[in-house]
């Protein structure tokens, strides 16, 4: 791909690449004071490479690095990146989209889109971003995997009940359905190796697990995907998962009901509404702050999100080290 420049942009002492990023490659555009760079690269380890090399051809010292947290794309660059060196910051797209909106954008490419990132990037700067521990990220795959297995053994049930099976089709459903228990058992397995293998991830599933409402599975999740090393408290936390209520008033004439955000992580929001369930129903604390707002006239739903959000706080606090963590105070 040939190399633009755009002339009149605002200088900075330190160079910003943003980078728009999907499974085959990345598209890149280099910010240095009053020129723009742009260029494509593949999503490889030697397209890592290849960007580093690029950034040195143009004499760059200083880099501060921005692409959104799209899928588990931008994990192997932002990580090859990270140990290159690099100033490397990892956003919600929400963020950038929201940016773009505000430059009242109409066009969307891969490379105006780098372009957007880079922006945003020199404008905003957001918090630098860091890869997790080996054992967080071994977690994370663990968990992935797991999840896709329990997807499929659900669309084969739902299947099931939508379609005849004779006898030789149920013995195969039969068989693809035992199949899947036993990999979900597997990765089980591999899950609690991990996790004994550490002291640090044993004594907090320990203390996450004394919280009636959170399982070993429950602990895990809440281990892997909540970055509590970047969030500031437990309403930091809410917000992260996307939990935090959203108004909608405006004057006298707009006064919607609050509803959750939900800008935030979707996984691990929805990992977390069953334990809820189970903790508004075994957790005594919490099944009586449920009950309390269902007495308020709230729906059984919203008070589902509530109780969520106390095991978000509560669990942050847990991960924290803080002792004297509370449900009561949640």
């Amino acid at each position: 791909m040939k190399v633009r420049y755009i002339a009149g942009r605002e200088s900075s002492s330190v160079d910003v690449l943003g980078i728009d990023i999907s499974k085959a490659d990345f598209h890149g555009c280099l910010i240095q004071g009053s020129a723009f760079a742009k260029h494509s690269f593949p999503n490889t380890p030697a397209g890592y490479q290849q960007v580093r090399k690029w950034l040195g051809n143009r004499g760059c010292t200083a880099v501060h690095v921005c692409m959104e947290a799209t899928g588990a794309y931008w994990e192997g660059l932002a990580t090859a990146l990270f140990e290159a060196g690099l100033q490397v910051s990892v956003v919600n797209p929400s963020r950038t989209v929201h940016f773009a909106r505000s430059q009242l954008r109409r066009t969307k490419t891969d490379s105006v889109d780098a372009e957007m990132i880079a922006q945003f990037c020199q404008t905003q700067r957001p918090a630098h971003w860091s890869p997790p521990t080996e054992e967080i990220r071994e977690l994370r795959a663990l968990l992935t995997y797991r999840d896709q297995l329990v997807d499929d053994r659900l669309r084969l049930k739902q299947m099931a009940n939508q379609i005849h099976l004779n006898q030789a089709l149920q013995e195969v459903h039969d068989r693809q359905i035992d199949a899947l228990n036993e990999s979900v058992k597997a990765v089980e397995q591999q899950l609690r190796a991990v996790v004994k293998a550490h002291q640090r991830l044993n004594e907090q599933v320990r203390r996450l697990s004394a919280v009636d409402g959170i399982g070993f599975l429950t602990a895990t999740t809440l281990i892997a995907k909540l970055p509590v090393e970047r969030l500031r408290d437990g309403k930091a936390a809410a917000a992260y998962v996307g939990l935090t209520p959203r108004e909608h008033q405006s004057g006298t004439s707009i006064n919607g009901k609050p509803r959750i955000c939900k800008t935030g992580n979707a996984s691990l929001r929805s990992n977390l509404y069953m334990p809820a369930v189970v903790a508004s129903g075994r957790n005594a604390i919490l099944k009586e702050f449920s009950e309390r707002l269902i007495a308020r006239g709230k729906h059984k739903k919203v008070a589902i999100v509530a109780v969520m959000r106390k095991l978000v706080v509560l669990a942050f606090s847990i991960l924290k080290e803080t002792p004297t963590a509370t449900l009561a105070h949640a």
